[in-house]
């Protein structure tokens, strides 16, 4: 990839595995400041290592950050502005996808685990790295959705099941909390039009889980995910499409977008242009932070 990132400063959030890491590997390599945020700092601390050796960049750092923890994210960015004086991109990689979980678990803010994780963290951590990515403009935030939302054609937000009150299934609730992302995306980038601050959302399709995100798995699982691989994209191959976003130049002025790899633009279905829906959404999630 054509692309010199030195002197930009990308957070990644999930970096430790999966796309993410293979982001961060590329990103690294074209002279990013490459800062990885991980839910477990062990496996962070050597996600870290392997991009530094597999790099030779000595520009990667490791912030210990929970998405589904509003005081995690809160500490993290204390400590992000501690070290870094800029930030550049934005890269909102990090999900939750538990197969264990049967009803809704509720984190310490009193949100629904897979809602906490895949939305809200994501919001509030825009709003708290916003001022920076402004001050550093033109710069970019990239979200991330699923292919798996095609599967869903009538999907909208619940706002009176946002904690699974009425009904919790796992994949229904992961795809829910990205249809709000992808809502969140659109909204956000219209309130940013003329700051500088281009946000865009690549939709992750069938990709290559790492073997060490599916220990937890029952049997009959694991062989569905051994068939699916076979027709899977790498995660390098999905990370190009980060990267893409992340450096094009030719992007620059592109808000709004929602692409597959490579770099395809693709729609949404019809309830994520609904901009009253996308009004409720951002008022409830700035309730939700307590902002």
């Amino acid at each position: 990839m054509p692309y010199n990132l030195t002197n930009k400063t990308i957070l990644i959030t999930g970096a430790n595995s999966g796309i993410g890491k293979a982001a961060a590997i590329q990103l690294a390599r074209l002279g990013a400041d490459v800062v990885m945020a991980c839910r477990n700092s062990e496996r962070g601390l050597k996600a870290m290592q392997d991009v530094i050796a597999l790099t030779g960049s000595n520009k990667v750092d490791l912030l210990p950050m929970d998405l589904s923890s509003q005081a995690s994210i809160r500490d993290a960015i204390d400590q992000f502005n501690d070290r870094h004086q800029q930030l550049d991109v934005l890269i909102h990689n990090a999900a939750t996808f538990d197969h264990t979980l049967k009803r809704p678990v509720l984190t310490a803010d009193g949100v629904e685990m897979v809602f906490a994780t895949n939305h809200l963290g994501p919001f509030l951590l825009t709003h708290l790295l916003l001022d920076t990515l402004k001050a550093n403009a033109p710069s970019r935030i990239i979200t991330v959705a699923s292919k798996g939302l095609m599967t869903y054609p009538f999907l909208d937000i619940e706002f009176d099941n946002l904690n699974g009150e009425h009904k919790f299934d796992m994949q229904y609730a992961y795809y829910h909390s990205k249809q709000a992302q992808v809502m969140f995306t659109f909204d956000l980038a219209e309130r940013l039009k003329g700051s500088g601050v281009i946000v865009n959302c690549v939709r992750v399709g069938n990709v290559a889980i790492p073997d060490e995100r599916l220990g937890h798995l029952p049997v009959w699982l694991l062989k569905v995910y051994a068939m699916k691989r076979k027709f899977a994209m790498t995660p390098e191959k999905m990370a190009e499409t980060y990267v893409w976003l992340a450096a094009e130049p030719s992007i620059q002025n592109l808000t709004g977008g929602y692409f597959d790899a490579p770099n395809v633009p693709v729609k949404a279905n019809k309830n994520a242009y609904n901009r009253e829906t996308w009004k409720r959404l951002w008022d409830v999630s700035a309730k939700l932070i307590k902002e």
